[in-house]
């Protein structure tokens, strides 16, 4: 990287100003590796005394670095080489488009987009976390000496790092807030009103939050230099792109936007194109420089590549001259955004035509991992790398997303218990010890998979016992070492800490903030409920209990049923018992900061009907596990 960058430097100074330079070699874990660094044409910019490269022309941008960069961006033995030169793109600063647009760069997972409007200012996508947004904020005003207010701000989708650090924009409640008019329900469900608490935790394990910033730890956040919540907010918009493939035309603060509904990464994505400066805000329907995450181990519902790349196909027909995005870097000049773009469509096409076609031939999950592959033209391209998204998981997923989990094979319709299996793999071979030595063979050898795989046969006997825990750790280290995935990585390196002991979950992401509950309506709050009913302790009760918010003269109710708890929506009909209250107290009740019984005592909380029912109806309900075992089971 550094004899790269001195080279670019060398050609600017010589009057170049758009260059293709070749890839970079390096030797790793004894094997070459290619850097495909700048396969394509970079410009390299230079302003404040500082470098740095962009996608395409000198087309009216300019960038100002603002110093340091929170990406571990040495060169380490455990690190991938490909891994490092992508850290080393991450550093802060500001992107400035004619004066007119400021893309304020290297801050979080998302690199927000401003807009210079007559009056006030137009931001896109606030980083996730509100101290990094009042970063962002101070640092793009000290760069541009812009004091504005703002109009507006764009959600592009309901993913926290997309809107959760809308506070950190001083005035951002008197702002139009804008997004898809299923933003609000896609992140109820993905909070406290559906799988929040597995993702919750499960992120903590893909974007590496538990892991400090160093050579054995968190290197980048794949799209950006790291995402850490430490402050999550949300304003509920107020300004919404109906429908599916939707869209809204406005003028703000003088700037006239095309907003438009493009399902994709997110069902409920949209982007903004400027007319007049031929511009376009792609969201993050181009995910950023790495391949799509077509899947996200972390977990998500079914990502159909189908729409995504005829998505990219409306982008296109824009025919924009500049492309900014919620992650990664602008691309300047037409021919250069329709290569990216275009590049991008394909890769998604080829992954899902490829893998159709391959299931049709027979082919299962583990068969895809292994054999769908993109060509060298695309794999090489700079804005698919395996930095994020992987077309090793992705591929898996199609086969779910098509064919659901079932592989053909009967004997894995109910295949033997894991731990059961394992035991007996154990005892087959002769006992804990001789699994213990082959896994010991194994990673001496460098077959750290297989290490990993035996290993984990002796756990299973014993979580208690350290050696096979302490071999597995290990084991899973070396592995994440040798990854350019940053979501395989992390995943690696914090299940090792699991398996060790050392993991810290002071530092995990909490997607049931205070300041996002507080945004949900009362029936979203109410509703919710339901994911938490026992059904053994409930499988004999059949009542309904009535929430009667009196701040906004809105009733509804649960009807728990057997092991079900039914919502019933502005409920008029007769309950077992009423609970009166206001939604700031019952938010109180959900997030433990309010005893009930204290609440009932000092008047806050009133009850009609049966009161008994009340205490045995949250006696029904369950909190979800604090911090679950995922490796060590």
């Amino acid at each position: 990287m550094k004899k790269t960058t001195i080279a670019l430097s060398l050609l600017l100074t010589a009057g170049l100003t758009s260059v293709a330079v070749a890839s970079d070699n390096h030797r790793y874990d004894g094997v070459e590796v290619t850097i495909p660094t700048l396969s394509h044409d970079y410009y390299l910019g230079k302003d404040s005394g500082a470098t740095h490269y962009w996608h395409g022309e000198n087309q009216g941008m300019l960038w100002i670095a603002t110093g340091g960069n929170d990406a571990f961006d040495a060169e380490s033995s455990q690190v991938h080489p490909q891994l490092t030169a992508h850290s080393q793109k991450m550093d802060k600063g500001v992107f400035a488009y004619k004066e007119k647009f400021f893309q304020v760069y290297g801050y979080g997972l998302t690199s927000p987009m401003i807009v210079d409007g007559d009056k006030g200012l137009l931001i896109f996508d606030p980083v996730e976390s509100v101290d990094k947004m009042k970063m962002v904020m101070d640092d793009f005003r000290k760069v541009t000496g812009n004091k504005k207010t703002v109009a507006a701000v764009m959600y592009s989708h309901w993913h926290p790092d997309h809107y959760a650090g809308v506070r950190g924009i001083e005035g951002a409640e008197e702002a139009l807030i804008i997004a898809h008019d299923t933003f609000m329900t896609n992140v109820v469900k993905g909070s406290m009103g559906g799988t929040g608490p597995a993702l919750g935790f499960r992120v903590d394990y893909s974007l590496g939050t538990l892991l400090n910033v160093e050579q054995g730890g968190r290197i980048n956040g794949g799209l950006g230099p790291d995402f850490e919540i430490r402050e999550h907010s949300l304003i509920a918009p107020n300004t919404l792109v109906e429908g599916k493939f939707g869209q809204l035309n406005m003028e703000i603060s003088g700037v006239e936007i095309e907003f438009k509904h493009v399902p994709s990464e997110a069902s409920d994505e949209i982007t903004a194109y400027f007319p007049e400066f031929n511009l376009l805000f792609g969201s993050e329907v181009i995910q950023g420089e790495s391949f799509p995450n077509l899947h996200t181990i972390r977990g998500t519902q079914y990502r159909d590549p189908s729409i995504w790349f005829p998505g990219i196909d409306t982008l296109r027909e824009y025919k924009a001259e500049t492309l900014m995005v919620s992650h990664g870097r602008p691309v300047v000049g037409a021919k250069h955004v329709d290569n990216t773009l275009t590049a991008y469509r394909d890769a998604i096409q080829y992954t899902y035509d490829q893998s159709i076609k391959a299931i049709n031939n027979g082919s299962t999950q583990e068969d895809l991992i292994r054999e769908i592959k993109l060509p060298k033209h695309l794999e090489n391209h700079p804005w698919l790398g395996d930095f994020y998204g992987s077309i090793r998981h992705a591929a898996k997923q199609i086969f779910v997303g098509e064919m659901g989990w079932f592989d053909g094979d009967p004997t894995t319709l109910n295949a033997t218990y894991s731990v059961e299996a394992s035991q007996r793999y154990v005892e087959m071979v002769g006992g804990k010890q001789k699994m213990m030595s082959h896994a010991i063979d194994a990673c001496d050898t460098g077959d750290y998979q297989w290490c990993a795989e035996m290993a984990t046969h002796a756990i299973r006997v014993d979580l208690n016992d350290m050696q096979p825990r302490l071999l597995k750790a290990k084991a899973l280290r070396e592995l994440g070492y040798r990854e350019t995935n940053n979501n395989w990585r992390n995943w690696y390196l914090t299940s090792a800490q699991e398996l060790d002991g050392s993991i810290d979950y002071s530092k995990k992401i909490n997607l049931q903030a205070p300041d996002l509950m507080a945004e949900f309506e009362p029936s979203q709050l109410v509703n919710a409920l339901r994911f938490s009913l026992n059904a053994e302790r409930s499988a004999d009760q059949h009542f309904t209990i009535a929430f009667n918010f009196s701040d906004s003269k809105e009733v509804h109710a649960l009807e728990v049923r057997r092991s079900v708890a039914q919502f019933r929506e502005d409920f008029n009909g007769d309950a077992k018992a009423t609970i009166n209250l206001t939604k700031p107290v019952f938010l109180g009740l959900l997030v433990g900061k309010i005893d009930f019984a204290e609440a009932v005592k000092a008047g806050y909380i009133t009850l009609d009907g049966d009161a008994a029912t009340v205490p045995a109806f949250f006696a029904l309900l369950d909190k979800p596990a604090e911090n679950p075992k995922i490796t060590l089971r």
